[in-house]
């Protein structure tokens, strides 16, 4: 169909139109008024018409539209094995098989991408095309080679690290994150594909490296920069004093922390314990019982943590809490025993939390907290001093260092990345709590300039462009460092993750068969040449 796009609105427009007509009007009074008697009048008229509406298609420039049939191409890594390589061929009846060398000559509208391996010549050549086709992206890995995986990037002591990522296995294996040949976290991964999380508490500051191993093999090395812990000052408020909290509070106080342990040993008599000199307290741990505590209430409101110990009726204790402090945790009972075993020296109330978005869950303990103003956590253990007594301090640290992960509110400013960090793939930092956000960070010799946050001017964002492999320094008090991993498994899918989204944002794929629109419009050349031949006729005809 013919198309066009003049603007009918445009009062320029309407001029030239008017004009266009009036001088057809003036042609053919002149040749009916002067050459009407002439032999040869026909001739002339036709050639005035042909005259004008050429100058008219000229100002309207029109252009015809038909449908076209879209081109797919194939383009394939070179470490996709035939087989695999073939069945995808196949399932896209039609497609051209394209090498990476052939981009720039055989463009198409649809370009499918199976895995991931190529070089940053194939990434320019298929950026530097007229028309960007568009791109969908068909991951390939090999069988038990890890698919994704992500963690913290700089943590403080004390936090949790936590490791997320998928892999596909043939038969159950076993999957550890293990530091100097000591197992962290593990977790048993069934045949097929798994999403895995392994989590612990960091425990070493500076530059880390850990591993993880499946059955025993490395498959790949992780690094991170632990910021050294900021001590916390944690009060206890108790209606009674019990070994267990006076056991937790000694813990607390070896391993650096402020204690202010408070208790009522009779009516209007209170007991109060300080170490380490405690003055405001960063976490409050308490029972259910003092949920509407004004102590409590000051706490969460002022962005601190508190840790509920002891219940004895989850269901009901749990509603106390949740009508005082506006949380909504809620339990189901999993067994009439009068407890679980959590691990071999631990057990818990025979309760589970029921999963929510807007909480965390501890992987190993059944600890569960919320984010209010400030942090609430609710712990269904039961006692966990037995273990100290046994002789097993290790194992009573391990878990009270998990809990207080998750329950210790953020003090300190706090800056953020997600790892593996990759060259010349951007990462983004995130910082909070400063007062006020850096105008920019320097990491390793580069200066990065951070945009604030329009809702809060005590955070920011900068995003890196790391050029450069290794540990680079961002020349804070802490000495923090961002690692920039120089190989690993996944650092051609991160590549070509990121290609796909700065390019474009589409996972559709384009049949074949489906049609599109093709628009031709006729050269400038061709109407150039159209209208001096126009003109040339009519200069000629006269001399005929």
């Amino acid at each position: 169909m013919i198309h066009t796009d003049f603007n009918w609105t445009e009062p320029l427009n309407i001029l030239l139109l008017v004009a266009a007509l009036a001088l057809f009007a003036l042609q053919c009074v002149l040749l009916y008024t002067r050459h009407r008697h002439s032999g040869r009048f026909g001739i002339r008229l036709i050639l005035n018409v042909l005259l004008w509406v050429s100058l008219v298609m000229w100002l309207l420039d029109p252009y015809f539209q038909s449908n076209a049939t879209a081109k797919a191409g194939l383009l394939i890594a070179g470490n996709v094995p035939s087989g695999v390589a073939g069945r995808i061929r196949d399932s896209l009846a039609g497609v051209e098989l394209i090498r990476a060398d052939e981009i720039a000559d055989r463009p198409v509208d649809t370009l499918v991408i199976v895995g991931q391996e190529f070089s940053e010549q194939t990434f320019a050549a298929i950026g530097q095309l007229k028309i960007a086709p568009f791109l969908h992206w068909e991951p390939w890995f090999a069988p038990d080679a890890l698919r994704d995986l992500y963690w913290k990037g700089v943590l403080r002591k004390g936090e949790m690290q936590r490791i997320d990522g998928s892999i596909q296995i043939a038969g159950n294996r076993t999957l550890h994150v293990r530091y100097a040949g000591q197992t962290l976290d593990s977790t048993v991964l069934k045949a097929g594909e798994n999403r895995f999380r392994l989590a612990f508490p960091a425990f070493s500051e500076g530059r880390t490296t850990v591993t993880v191993d499946l059955d025993g093999q490395t498959i790949d090395t992780l690094r991170f920069f632990t910021q050294p812990e900021q001590p916390l000052t944690v009060r206890f408020l108790l209606d009674n004093p019990d070994f267990e909290t006076r056991n937790l509070a000694t813990w607390l106080g070896k391993q650096g922390h402020s204690v202010l342990y408070e208790s009522s040993l009779s009516k209007n008599i209170r007991n109060k314990l300080n170490i380490n000199r405690a003055t405001e307290p960063d976490l409050l741990i308490t029972t259910a019982s003092n949920a509407g505590n004004p102590a409590v209430r000051k706490a969460v409101n002022a962005g601190k943590s508190v840790l509920f110990l002891q219940l004895g009726d989850p269901a009901t204790e749990l509603r106390a809490i949740n009508h005082a402090l506006g949380t909504r945790f809620q339990v189901v009972k999993i067994s009439n025993e009068e407890s679980v075993a959590v691990s071999n020296s631990l057990t818990a109330l025979p309760f589970r939390f029921e999963p929510h978005s807007f909480q965390v869950q501890a992987p190993h303990y059944p600890v569960v907290t919320e984010k209010a103003t400030g942090k609430v956590a609710v712990s269904l253990l039961n006692e966990t001093f037995p273990m100290q007594l046994s002789g097993d301090s290790v194992g009573y640290g391990k878990v009270w260092n998990e809990i207080l992960a998750y329950a210790r509110p953020a003090l300190a400013p706090v800056i953020e990345w997600d790892a593996p960090v990759f060259q010349n793939v951007p990462v983004g930092i995130h910082l909070n709590n400063f007062q006020p956000a850096p105008r920019y960070l320097v990491v390793g010799q580069d200066t990065v300039w951070t945009v604030n946050s329009a809702l809060n001017d005590r955070s920011a964002t900068a995003a890196f462009f790391p050029d450069k492999n290794g540990w680079l320094p961002l020349h804070d008090s802490s000495q923090t460092a961002l690692y920039v991993q120089d190989y690993s498994p996944l650092l051609y899918a991160s590549r070509m993750q990121q290609f796909i989204q700065s390019t474009q944002n589409t996972t559709r794929i384009v049949s074949p068969k489906e049609h599109a629109v093709a628009t031709r419009k006729l050269p400038g050349w061709v109407w150039f040449a159209w209208l001096m031949v126009v003109f040339a006729a009519l200069w000629i005809e006269p001399k005929l």
